[in-house]
């Protein structure tokens, strides 16, 4: 029996009795060990902000304008608002292209611009990795094909685009030069907006060259 007789008292000895005395004491100890641990911090516990849409760069990916660039690495909403500023000033403008290799034809991608004294292929080569990057984005028939791979990377001349080389990169700085891609409706990079429209839309079709003028007054090489 759970009591001793005539006592009143469980008799912890029976079986019951046992079993109801442990489940108390695992019981216990579990609210023990929920009492001693600390808090959560309220701000651990708010849920993270999203990430605003950038107005006319991106919507919310932290790749071309995230603050947090690698070392070394240009930042692509920097070099766009360069490349405004500096086809503002009469800087060079020159119309930028990609390739997988000779057996393909040239892809626009998008303009580079620079100081006057800069030719446009040190300005192409300095921003190489933008070029593809956004090359990438827009063509993704490409991306598909080549992956990780790099690009050709080609300026335009008198008679089509020639091919940007090793030799062209120049040490100089990027407040030199900045870069504007073609207009990417799906993505937001490099859209110009009025009164929350899309402005240039026919230049986002990344397969067709660029037809209109530089969005900004600048002098075209």
């Amino acid at each position: 029996r759970p009591y001793r007789a005539g006592a009143g008292v469980p008799d912890a000895s029976h079986p019951v009795m046992a079993r109801a005395l442990l489940a108390a004491l695992a019981l216990l100890c579990a609210h023990g060990a929920s009492a001693l641990s600390a808090p959560r911090s309220p701000m651990l516990a708010r849920a993270r902000p999203h990430t605003a849409v950038s107005a006319g760069f991106g919507k919310g990916e932290a790749k071309a304008g995230d603050s947090k660039t690698a070392k070394g690495k240009l930042n692509a909403k920097k070099q766009w608002d360069r490349y405004i500023d500096l086809a503002k000033s009469g800087g060079a403008v020159a119309e930028v292209a990609v390739r997988k290799d000779a057996e393909f034809e040239w892809k626009t991608v998008g303009r580079v611009c620079a100081v006057a004294e800069l030719p446009a292929a040190a300005a192409a080569a300095r921003q190489r990795a933008l070029i593809e990057e956004h090359a990438k984005r827009i063509y993704l028939a490409l991306l598909a094909e080549v992956g990780k791979a790099p690009l050709q990377v080609g300026v335009r001349v008198a008679d089509g685009f020639e091919l940007v080389g090793k030799e062209d990169r120049a040490l100089v700085s990027s407040e030199q030069l900045g870069f504007e891609g073609l207009p990417d409706p799906r993505t937001g990079y490099y859209c110009h907006y009025d009164n929350g429209r899309l402005q240039s839309s026919d230049s986002a079709k990344a397969d067709k060259p660029i037809e209109t003028a530089p969005s900004t007054a600048a002098k075209v090489v």
